[in-house]
Parts: structure tokens; C-alpha cells; sequence
């Protein structure tokens, strides 16, 4: 094969993999309503699978095979803790060669330097999302997505779950925890 044709179809096979990570974690950086544009450019300059792996508390399978890689993107950029900087909602789980693991949104300060961002905040784990959208509006964080419930099997998520976050000074509670079943 020529250089050129390899070329295309590693770019191709890079495409493929970002859409494919894009459609199980739920799309891309929040739109323009929620992020600042520079500070959402700097957001997506940081190494995110790498700051949220040593959170996210895998099990490491030994010795390390091929699936196992933590990706990870901004879903929202916004000030959440009322300080005029603008925090970060990075969505991620761990990786399964076989399943989907819950979506977590994990919320970095925007007091930290870009190359160590401080966690203040781990938002969904008490669902088992499947996908997961994010957005901020008036301080408050807003998750929303399919979630599979202690009575459904893990492949077929069962209920659209909406919950709001609110930042208190300390930590961010939940202020809202709304289900709906799918028909």
C-alpha cells in the first residue's frame, strides 16, 4: 500500500473511532449557550482520559489488552461556583471490552492550572447512565439521559432520568432527580 492510501485510512480509521466515542459518550464540547469560547478552548487543550482515569478507580486488568483505553470529553464549560471562572463537566467512564460502565460528570475547577485541574465534583454516579447530555444554565449543572434501573438488564436502559446540580460553597448537591419511564 502507498503512503498516500495509508495515510487515508488512518485518518479514516480516526474518524471512525472519534464518532463511535462520540455516540457512547453522548456528542461533543456543550454548545455556545453553556461555554465560554476561550475557555472552552483551553478546556479541550488538557489531557481529559488522563486526569479522569486515576478518579474514575478502574479495575486494571493485567496485563493491559488493547480495549482497555479511558476516553473522556467536555461536555460543559460555565461558572458554576459563582467566582467568574469557568469550571469544567468532563464525562467518562471506565473501559469493559464487553459492556458500557456508567457515565460519570466529573466538574474541575477553573481556579487550576490547565496542566493539573482540581476535581470538586463527581455528578450521576448514583444512576447507571448510558448516555449522558450536560449543560448549564444559571449556575446550576443539568444532566440528562437514558439510565438502566436495578430492574432492567444492564444492555437496555429503561428510564430518561434529568437531574440539576447546584454548587453550595463546599460541594455540589443535587437539587432535582427526575425519572421517566421508556415505552
Amino acid at each position: 500500500m502507498n503512503s498516500s492510501t495509508e495515510h487515508i485510512g488512518r485518518r479514516f480509521g480516526a474518524w471512525a473511532s472519534a464518532a463511535a466515542l462520540t455516540m457512547v459518550l453522548g456528542g461533543g464540547v456543550a454548545n455556545a449557550a453553556t461555554t465560554d469560547g476561550a475557555a472552552a478552548d483551553a478546556a479541550t487543550r488538557v489531557d481529559w482520559a488522563s486526569v479522569v482515569e486515576p478518579v474514575l478507580n478502574c479495575p486494571k486488568p493485567r496485563p493491559k489488552p488493547a480495549w482497555y483505553v479511558v476516553r473522556a470529553r467536555v461536555a460543559a464549560v460555565g461558572d458554576l461556583t459563582r467566582d467568574g471562572r469557568r469550571e469544567t463537566v468532563v464525562v467518562s467512564s471506565c473501559p469493559s471490552p464487553t459492556a458500557s460502565n456508567p457515565l460519570i460528570a466529573f466538574v474541575y475547577d477553573g481556579v487550576s492550572k490547565p496542566s493539573a485541574p482540581r476535581l470538586i465534583g463527581r455528578l450521576g454516579k448514583n444512576r447507571s447512565f448510558t448516555s449522558m447530555k450536560v449543560s448549564i444554565r444559571d449556575g446550576l449543572v443539568h444532566l440528562r439521559g437514558k439510565v438502566v434501573s436495578d430492574r432492567a438488564p444492564r444492555c437496555c436502559p429503561d428510564l430518561v432520568v434529568s437531574q440539576t446540580y447546584r454548587w453550595d460553597g463546599t460541594k455540589f448537591r443535587r437539587t432535582a432527580d427526575k425519572a421517566t419511564r421508556i415505552s
